[in-house]
């Protein structure tokens, strides 16, 4: 049985690429004889929503993203980035992490399984372990080293290369993961306190069809209006206001299945003074318009 063999189904394979495709999100397909312990597969999508996945048992999963996109992420249901996305921003996950997405932009992800014995050879023996490597991480060297792995495979060469590039990726997240200056990671991305940001967001879902201010939302914080701007968009990545209006059009999502509710009586029942406004806004945060969100559903 294939060490990788638990990330996936297996096949046989006499020369298998250098890019592995994905069975499902962050599911590589790998061959039962495969014994590589660096696997990329690449995973390209347009806006989707209710992504999950579980880390494997015995391996570290690098998301690198090679376009921008917009889009929410959460580790073991805790949102590690909300928003924009960036190209050159990686994702780590640990052993038995859960991993939840929802992508508003489409998205182009290579995935690199690294098994953890091969991350335990490179890295030192303070690192092994670890669990705050885990997180969000943005650098170019890596994007860089992502896109020769692609390279290689769209020149159809078909040599073990990525082990080969796995240690100097591995080696540069490990000097981000100690560098005083490296993006935000899972363990430090929320700065507000639990409680508060609890609070925030349960007196939001409570209150989507009426009228709310950020002095509402701060409040309920118990927080002074500005700090808790401040803090709000450090932890979730969205100013008060877009997690507002996001708010309204998840749950206008939830609405639009009931095919006897009229457009209007939806955006009023979410927030929105208008149909129009609400169009907007739903289009800018789904990809479409509310009537091409309803009308995808089946009879």
């Amino acid at each position: 049985m294939s060490r990788i063999g638990a990330f996936a189904e297996g096949i046989r394979s006499v020369t298998p690429p250098v890019i592995h495709r994905e069975s499902a999100w962050r599911v590589p397909v790998v061959a039962n004889d495969c014994m590589d312990r660096v696997v990329a597969s690449r995973w390209t999508s347009p806006p989707v929503e209710a992504l999950r996945a579980v880390t494997p048992a015995n391996a570290y999963v690098l998301a690198i993203y090679l376009r921008a996109t917009r889009c929410i992420l959460r580790i073991d249901g805790l949102v590690v980035h909300s928003g924009r996305l960036p190209t050159c921003c990686i994702l780590v996950t640990s052993p038995l992490q859960e991993v939840s997405a929802e992508f508003f932009e489409p998205a182009d992800v290579l995935h690199l399984s690294i098994l953890d014995d091969f991350f335990f050879e490179h890295c030192s023996a303070e690192a092994r372990g670890d669990a705050p490597v885990a997180g969000m991480y943005r650098d170019e060297a890596i994007e860089m080293m992502a896109r020769a792995i692609i390279a290689t495979h769209a020149a159809g060469c078909m040599a073990k290369c990525t082990e080969t590039l796995g240690k100097p990726i591995l080696a540069r997240l490990l000097h981000l993961h100690a560098s005083p200056n490296r993006m935000q990671t899972f363990a430090r991305k929320v700065t507000i306190q639990g409680w508060r940001l609890q609070r925030a967001t349960t007196y939001v879902d409570a209150n989507l069809g009426r009228p709310i201010t950020l002095a509402d939302i701060a409040s309920a914080a118990g927080l002074s209006p500005m700090h808790f701007a401040a803090q709000f968009r450090a932890a979730t990545g969205h100013k008060p206001h877009e997690y507002l209006q996001l708010c309204r059009v998840e749950r206008a999502k939830q609405l639009l299945d009931d095919k006897n509710r009229s457009l209007i009586d939806i955006a009023l029942d979410v927030g929105f003074r208008t149909q129009a406004h609400f169009t907007t806004v739903f289009k800018r945060f789904a990809g479409h318009t509310p009537h091409s969100w309803r009308v995808r559903l089946p009879d």
